[in-house]
């Protein structure tokens, strides 16, 4: 029993990250682009839903379909429906485009919406967190959501979109520093809540 629990815990932890690969955000850092293995508004888009730029009802596109389905083919590499670009300039991070598939399109290529959604005005994002940004050779990835594996990584911690330090891992550290971080995670009330729902879930199945 210990041993499909400790299984089935297990299970749980990576369920989130093994999902199929993600095709990631961008960070602009002293006028050189990054990956980012994370994104910044999902939280931002959970407070805001009317700036969704694909279920927020603003971008034009999208005005004919609002009693039918958006026949947007979402890619399993991308089931955010955007790419968002951000910076950091003067110690704030600063949101500066952010790009869908052109439905009107045969290519479905990504355009800016960016300007649909925020006009000429900037973005406070009230963005609290920890970017994670690899800045070393690429190594590997399990095909599963951001799981990918670098030699090097800059690890950027962020409160109300103010930079308040920034730090640089090799691998091993980087990995060290996610085990913590699951250690602490598993202290929480909302592990616990998400464990329940997926033996639920699991059960149901």
């Amino acid at each position: 029993m210990k041993f499909r629990l400790l299984i089935f815990i297990f299970i749980f932890s990576i369920s989130k990250i093994f999902a199929t690969a993600q095709a990631p955000d961008k960070i602009i850092i002293d006028n050189k682009e990054y990956d980012l293995l994370n994104n910044p508004l999902e939280n931002y888009f959970a407070k805001n839903p009317e700036l969704d730029p694909i279920y927020g009802g603003k971008i034009k596109m999208f005005e004919k379909y609002k009693t039918e389905i958006i026949p947007i083919p979402f890619s399993t590499g991308n089931y955010r429906g955007y790419i968002a670009t951000f910076k950091i300039e003067n110690q704030i991070l600063k949101l500066i485009d952010i790009e869908i598939q052109n439905i009107e399109s045969e290519k479905r290529e990504y355009i800016s919406v960016f300007k649909e959604l925020f006009g000429d005005k900037n973005v406070t994002l009230n963005y609290s967190g920890i970017l994670v940004i690899p800045t070393g050779d690429f190594l590997e990835s399990a095909n599963f959501g951001y799981s990918y594996l670098f030699t090097e990584y800059r690890l950027i911690t962020i409160n109300n979109d103010k930079v308040l330090k920034s730090k640089e891992l090799s691998k091993d550290e980087y990995l060290k520093f996610k085990f913590k971080q699951f250690t602490e995670y598993k202290k929480t009330n909302q592990y616990k809540a998400e464990v329940k729902e997926y033996y639920e879930n699991w059960k149901s199945d």
